[in-house]
């Protein structure tokens, strides 16, 4: 669950890094959460996301995902066993973008996701233990500056 949780904080911090030295926007995507994060079946783990890169420096109308983009909790790259994603909270992404449940990020660095997405300031991603006995999570806040901080959830 921290591996997971680390590893995508790494993955926002890395699509920031490269949407500012790209002069590109780039994006994470959700595809797949958990339907039942808390069902404590350890082996039945669920998630996926993806990171795409834009057509542009503004108002990208297409997404390719990046070799090495693709995130998944149950079938890898990416594979942590007994972990799953929790379903998020949806995301419409920024006006006249066709790319909802993602978080995007403008060539300086920042997230242009409208301030409906946002919630307190961030926009949380729950990675769930399914293999503890006691429930255990990690949320990892994205701020509309594009950092990211990890923290246990009660």
């Amino acid at each position: 669950m921290n591996a997971a949780a680390r590893d995508f904080q790494d993955q926002v911090e890395l699509s920031r890094v490269r949407a500012i030295s790209e002069n590109q926007e780039y994006a994470i995507t959700f595809v797949t959460s958990d339907p039942d994060p808390l069902n404590g079946e350890s082996r039945n783990n669920w998630g996926r996301y993806e990171i795409r890169v834009g057509d542009g420096h503004r108002s990208s109308s297409n997404w390719t995902t990046i070799s090495e983009g693709v995130f998944d909790l149950r079938h890898g790259p990416g594979d942590h066993q007994g972990v799953s994603l929790e379903p998020w909270s949806p995301l419409t992404g920024p006006a006249a973008y066709n790319l909802p449940e993602s978080i995007i990020f403008s060539p300086r660095g920042y997230i242009i996701n409208q301030p409906s997405d946002f919630q307190d300031g961030v926009i949380r991603v729950i990675f769930r233990n399914k293999a503890s006995r006691y429930p255990e999570a990690r949320v990892v806040r994205v701020d509309m500056g594009g950092g990211a901080l990890i923290a246990a959830v009660d």
